[in-house]
């Protein structure tokens, strides 16, 4: 089994930052991995853990974001390679034996060595968090870790979460960039190296195989120093190119019509097929506008649809209010009949009771005025097809009434 130490790492768009917040700090119940054994996650370790109370990922990278701590724009949208990359995870795995080897105290401290020497090599990265998992069994996917690791044995591991943070230079800010974090030639080799240096060769661990950057540095000048020649070369044959060129143009005169078109059907078939090209990038362009046109008319046909059943329900309450106070004022002509017809000895008293009926015919009598004249407004206002079917049902429901009584007598 090899003997040495790999430091591996995985940007984390927004959408899937609660991943890792759920895998490192274990946060699901029923943990569908199932290479995590629950009886030994005690053993786990929190190496570092800057997010505050209730936080995760997202919220204390928002909270940080919106605090000015740092700038960048955020493209969360589109293709998910294009997409901004919030999150930077290290994967630290160091070998099994060696690792096994050490107390749970010693591989605390290595690990913190790790942290360390990260922390010092990206000096402006934030780190939120960096986890020690000693419950989860390791199966290799790729022939490299297959290599080093154990099949079906716990392993202790470290996951670094951290924000890809970097210093702009020109507007003297700090900024999100992953892609600027490891900007340059053989970047994540030389952090490999870097890695291996400060930490791996004190333990006693293998860098594995060493990379000459000064021998690839010379192959790319080699090949660049090829290229600008071709370019030369090319350069000094434009003018027999253009005469050649000039020559044909020149022969083509004496050449018959069918024959002309096939010693210059090459440039054609360019032109047609840069013609194609525009023509269906139009296309793509038509396609896209009229599906935000049929998205935004489906949106106005939502929205319509659910302003006729407001006003429809509205309407509706409006008409059950007015029943129950027709219904009242029916009582109140009654109670005022019963008033009138009872025989009481002080005529005061029937006098009182006279007049609180009298107020309370009149206020119902206001009060259905009112309803009456709202109900109109309000159907004015609803689709022409619910003002129809309202203007019928409604406002013609004493006419529909007598006509189903007159009916009954022409049928008695």
């Amino acid at each position: 089994m090899a003997n040495v130490c790999i430091v591996r790492h995985q940007g984390h768009i927004k959408s899937k930052m609660h991943f890792p917040y759920q895998h490192n700090f274990r946060k699901l119940k029923n943990y569908g991995n199932k290479n995590i054994d629950a009886s030994l996650s005690h053993l786990n370790t929190n190496i570092v853990n800057n997010l505050k109370d209730g936080e995760t990922y997202l919220t204390a990278f928002n909270r940080m974001y919106e605090s000015g701590e740092f700038k960048g724009q955020l493209k969360v949208q589109g293709a998910v390679d294009k997409q901004t990359k919030f999150l930077d995870e290290f994967l630290v795995y160091p070998p099994n034996e060696k690792i096994s080897e050490m107390s749970l105290e010693e591989q605390d401290i290595f690990f913190k060595k790790v942290l360390q020497t990260l922390q010092k090599y990206f000096p402006d990265m934030i780190i939120l968090s960096a986890q020690v998992h000693r419950d989860e069994v390791f199966h290799p996917l790729d022939e490299e870790m297959k290599a080093l690791f154990p099949e079906g044995k716990v392993t202790p591991h470290m996951h670094v979460i951290a924000i890809p943070i970097v210093h702009d230079k020109k507007k003297d800010c700090k900024k999100v960039s992953i892609t600027e974090l490891w900007k340059g030639q053989f970047s994540y080799r030389k952090f490999q190296d870097y890695m291996y240096n400060a930490v791996g060769k004190k333990y006693g661990f293998d860098r594995g195989e060493m990379h000459d950057f000064g021998e690839a540095q010379k192959h790319l000048e080699v090949e660049e120093f090829k290229l600008k020649e071709a370019k030369k070369s090319l350069k000094k044959l434009e003018p027999e190119i253009i005469k050649k060129e000039q020559e044909l143009a020149e022969r083509a005169k004496d050449i018959e019509p069918e024959e002309q078109i096939n010693l210059f059907n090459i440039k054609d078939v360019i032109k047609q097929q840069k013609a194609v090209n525009y023509a269906l990038k139009i296309e793509r362009e038509k396609n896209s506008l009229l599906q935000k046109e049929k998205e935004s008319l489906n949106q106005t046909v939502k929205d319509k649809d659910e302003l006729i059943l407001a006003q429809n329900q509205e309407i509706q309450n409006q008409q059950k209010k007015l029943s129950e106070i027709k219904k009242e004022l029916s009582l109140e002509k009654d109670k005022t009949n019963d008033i009138l017809n009872i025989k009481v000895s002080d005529e005061r008293l029937r006098q009182v009771y006279l007049d609180e009926s009298r107020q309370k015919i009149k206020l119902y009598d206001i009060i259905v005025r009112i309803i009456k004249d709202f109900l109109p407004e309000l159907i004015k206002a609803s689709p022409k097809f619910i003002r129809e079917l309202l203007d019928y049902k409604i406002l013609h429901k004493e006419d529909l009434h007598r006509e189903r009584e007159n009916n009954r007598h022409k049928g008695g």
